[in-house]
């Protein structure tokens, strides 16, 4: 992908680069280092001059051998968990589920109990392996079938979530950008909106909107804000010596980060990924961690979950598409040695209802389970197995209370404090 030409602003110096998207000469003005221009917005499009290969080649970024990585997947639309691990021996579940219910014979045994859906084969590979952590009955404790509330809950990780501004992936990408050096402490590959899980009080992490394109954007509040003040502020209003020199090393920078990053996604894959769209995001994170691009925290999704109606087929569709990219994920991440330093948390919003509807479908539900894969997690399954003869008002119970997997991977894995008021879940991690 050829690189934007720069842009030209009225009164300015041909030579020196227009006030980059996302930063206004007054916030040019703050004592901002070459890493907070990337926090007030990085964006591909921000104008500067040709980058030298001298520059690109000797970039500060933070090595990412040894450093623990965390990779968010979310399962946008609400995972049918009851079928994803299948209860196979409870009656109870062929009654509730007269269609949708899946024979024994076809499932991925996990124990006695247990199957994995006949289409997650990657997954129960993995299980197999010790780099699958399958946590029984997550929820928030007070469950809401509201698509929309439900997810703010889980990515503010506050109850009250009416009034958040920042998300848990945020906060935490906070204090590792004040422990570390990392450039890009983390970032959100993926078309929708930035989720409000990566907003953060010091950083809010950019959008790279195409994984094949690579289009790098900054959507944060403050990025509008400092666009907005741009936009306004007279074209004939000069900018001091400092003001250039700082604008000029900052969108160097942003070229670097942009010409880095293609290198990176055009290297060649040590295994055969799938095709479709969740892989592709998942091959490009693992480029970028064996790269030592030094971002710690990655976020994507997996669209397609609320399976109100014919969800058999489109279920199996969705778990194939999911088993298939983690699993090709590990194994390149195992080829090159970073499968123990790389964790990825598997969640969807809520889970679905134990009872089929009329449209052989499911309904919006409470508690579902919370997959953890890599070779650094304690494989196996963790709490306490469904159990559908108690369940509460039809759904499956809520027996761990989300918060205490955050704070687990906050606290065991980051090594960071966590602040979730919960304790942190214990025996996820080897």
């Amino acid at each position: 992908m050829r690189l934007p030409r720069p842009r030209r602003g009225h009164g300015h110096d041909p030579d020196v680069p227009a006030i980059p998207l996302g930063l206004s000469r007054s916030t040019a003005r703050m004592p901002l280092t070459r890493r907070k221009f990337l926090i007030a917005g990085l964006e591909l499009g921000v104008a500067g001059s040709c980058l030298s290969p001298a520059l690109a080649a000797n970039r500060a970024v933070a090595s990412s051998s040894g450093e623990r990585s965390l990779v968010v997947l979310q399962l946008t639309g609400a995972n049918d968990g009851l079928n994803t691990v299948v209860p196979h021996r409870q009656h109870e579940y062929q009654r509730a589920r007269p269609t949708l219910a899946l024979p024994a014979s076809t499932l991925h045994r996990l124990d006695d109990d247990h199957g994995l859906h006949e289409s997650a084969a990657g997954l129960a590979e993995l299980y197999a392996e010790g780099a699958l952590a399958i946590v029984h009955g997550v929820g928030c404790p007070d469950p809401d079938r509201s698509h929309f509330r439900s997810m703010a809950i889980w990515h503010s990780a506050q109850l009250d979530a009416a009034q958040a501004e920042t998300g848990w992936v945020g906060r935490l990408a906070d204090r590792i950008d004040r422990a570390t050096e990392t450039e890009m402490p983390s970032l959100h590959i993926g078309a929708e909106a930035l989720p409000l899980a990566m907003r953060g009080r010091r950083w809010f992490a950019p959008t790279l909107r195409d994984p094949n394109g690579l289009q790098l954007t900054s959507l944060s509040t403050r990025h509008a804000e400092c666009r907005a003040s741009a936009l306004e502020r007279p074209h004939s209003e000069p900018a001091s010596r400092e003001e250039l020199a700082f604008l000029r090393e900052a969108a160097r920078t942003s070229y670097a980060t942009a010409e880095r990053m293609q290198g990176l996604a055009s290297r060649a894959d040590s295994v055969a990924y799938p095709t479709h769209e969740l892989a592709r995001k998942l091959r490009l994170v693992a480029r970028l961690l064996g790269g030592g691009f030094g971002t710690r925290v990655y976020y994507v999704t997996h669209d397609g979950y609320d399976t109100h109606a014919r969800q058999a087929p489109a279920h199996a569709a969705l778990l194939s598409e999911l088993s298939g990219a983690l699993h090709a994920f590990q194994r390149d991440l195992a080829a090159m040695g970073r499968d123990r330093e790389v964790l990825v948390l598997v969640f969807s919003e809520f889970g679905r209802r134990v009872e089929e509807n009329g449209s052989r479908g499911t309904d919006h539900g409470a508690g579902a389970p919370v997959f953890l894969v890599g070779s650094g997690v304690r494989g196996g399954m963790h709490g306490v197995a469904p159990d559908l003869s108690r369940l509460v008002d039809g759904d499956l119970r809520v027996d761990v209370d989300f918060r205490s997997i955050y704070a687990a991977i906050e606290r065991h894995w980051f090594g960071v404090e966590s602040h979730h008021g919960v304790a942190p879940m214990a025996n996820l991690f080897a």
